[in-house]
């Protein structure tokens, strides 16, 4: 594809409007496991409810946080300005903008210096920032939800401002009836017909995004929604154009690549129907890939394909492993990590950062979670885990979990052990124990927190090849679009190709 893949949230929130954490606190959190972010405040709602009987709660909530983030606007685009490094970290300011009718929206700037800017209907909206200076998107965001209950509005879809739609986040997934992550927010299930493949079907044309909408200050919380981009860059520039050229992979957490081309035309990419086409899928994991399904549709037929996938053999073989090391459980309070692994007869090759919102403490501004050391011979982080969820305390599902991780990229022979340290506990593991299994310790007894060395994944299985001369299911205009499974519960979704 040429260009380079990078991740980032550009959807998180923070205390600027209701939430938790400063915004300065949230970009450090941002810059220290993702390429780029934005940080959302919350500024109108135009036909918000106004029952003071049974929905006082609700405006109080909202128009104390709209008044917040006018108040902090400015110093929020001077953080985000202060926080875009070229190269480094790219930042872009952002707003959003909820309705009952239309559905919620988020308003991006590919510019420092955005005006807030209401309007009482969504064409308003685009016509009024149509006439400030610097490039926009309105993306619209948790669409699952019941039309007239902030679900998507798809009579009132603009693909001209709307090349991306949020396709999962901590609310779940809105890709379909059959995707996995159901909505379970107090706000309401998911419902057909603002699902995202209902509106693909009905002609419109949009690329995937994750995002958080976390609302404690931690954007890129694992396991709440992250965006891929393929871009030239780490720039604004370059970012914002794959955004809107919609070269994007969503996903759930987990850095999943995936490179997909329909007769070299790339994710986002239309091409012209014919009877056959050349289909190549290369997709490269963090933990074993489960299932790759195409999801393809023809004017309104649309069917959900699995591909064959190869077994798991669970038998040590030189090369690639990835490794995620994982440390968290435990009964009681929050604990702070320090851990470094060491490799012998072999070599890292990347860390792979899986972090997740850790409780903060007094006026901490600093992330408490990052990579501060990554060699060939060594990585070593820092962070801190919250006590999982548990059936006693409620929450099963995989993103409420406290724990935190890093995958490690290993290049690895049958001599190649692991060295692991963390405080007064050690482990050292040879590559052969774990391609059969997985390892743990507590720190102090049972009950204590745990750290565990998962299985370690060869090539074989974190990497996937396909190639087919694809037809269409009928010879009329359609998409096609790749869903990806890992079988640590982590999914990612890749742009669609249309042919017309």
């Amino acid at each position: 594809m040429g260009n380079k893949l990078y991740w980032g949230d550009i959807h998180a929130h923070c205390a600027v409007s209701y939430g938790s954490g400063t915004a300065a606190r949230a970009l450090d959190n941002a810059r220290r496991h993702l390429d780029f972010c934005s940080v959302t405040g919350h500024a109108f709602w135009p036909d918000m409810p106004m029952d003071q009987l049974n929905d006082d709660w609700l405006v109080g909530k909202h128009l104390g946080g709209f008044a917040k983030l006018q108040y902090y606007w400015k110093d929020l685009l001077a953080e985000l300005r202060r926080a875009n490094r070229s190269g480094k970290f790219v930042t872009f300011p952002s707003y959003e903008w909820h309705s009952m009718r239309y559905g919620d929206h988020n308003c991006y700037f590919n510019s420092d210096a955005p005006d807030l800017l209401d309007a009482p209907d969504i064409e308003a909206l685009v016509e009024a920032l149509q006439r400030q200076a610097g490039a926009f998107m309105v993306l619209p965001h948790h669409v699952g939800y019941a039309r007239g209950f902030r679900g998507a509005n798809w009579n009132h879809f603009d693909e001209r401002v709307t090349p991306l739609v949020e396709i999962y986040s901590n609310h779940g997934c809105g890709e379909s009836d059959d995707a996995p992550y159901e909505y379970h927010h107090a706000m309401g299930a998911r419902v057909g017909p603002s699902l995202v493949r209902r509106a693909l079907l009905d002609g419109h044309r949009f690329g995937f995004y994750a995002g958080t909408d976390t609302h404690d200050g931690y954007p890129g919380h694992y396991g709440h929604g992250r965006v891929g981009v393929f871009a030239a860059r780490l720039d604004r520039a370059s970012i914002w154009e794959a955004l809107t050229q919609r070269r994007t992979i969503a996903s759930t957490g987990a850095r999943i690549a995936a490179d997909v081309t329909l007769d070299d035309a790339e994710i986002g990419r239309t091409i012209p129907l014919s009877r056959s086409s050349a289909l190549r899928i290369h997709v490269e994991g963090t933990a074993p890939i489960d299932k790759v399904e195409i999801v393809e549709a023809a004017g309104r037929q649309c069917r959900v394909r699995r591909l064959p996938m190869p077994p798991i053999e669970l038998r040590f073989s030189s090369g690639r492993h990835k490794i995620k090391v994982e440390t968290g459980w435990g009964l009681k309070a929050a604990h702070d990590w320090r851990v470094r692994v060491r490799v012998t007869d072999g070599r890292f090759l990347g860390a792979d950062p899986c972090f997740r919102y850790s409780e903060y403490r007094g006026d901490e501004q600093r992330s408490c979670d990052r990579i501060v050391d990554a060699t060939a011979r060594q990585v070593e982080w820092v962070c801190r885990s919250r006590p999982n969820a548990s059936g006693m305390t409620g929450g099963t599902h995989f993103n409420a979990g406290g724990t935190q991780a890093v995958v490690l990229d290993v290049e690895a022979t049958s001599r190649t052990k692991l060295d692991l340290t963390c405080g007064d506990t050690s482990m050292t593991v040879p590559m052969t124990t774990l391609a059969r299994q997985s390892v743990g310790t507590h720190i102090a007894g049972i009950c204590s927190p745990e750290i565990k060395i998962h299985r370690a994944v060869p090539e074989r299985e974190f990497r996937f090849q396909h190639r087919e001369e694809y037809r269409p299911l009928a010879q009329r205009a359609g998409f096609v679009y790749l869903r990806i499974t890992q079988t640590d519960g982590q999914v990612a979704w890749v742009s669609p190709i249309w042919f017309r």
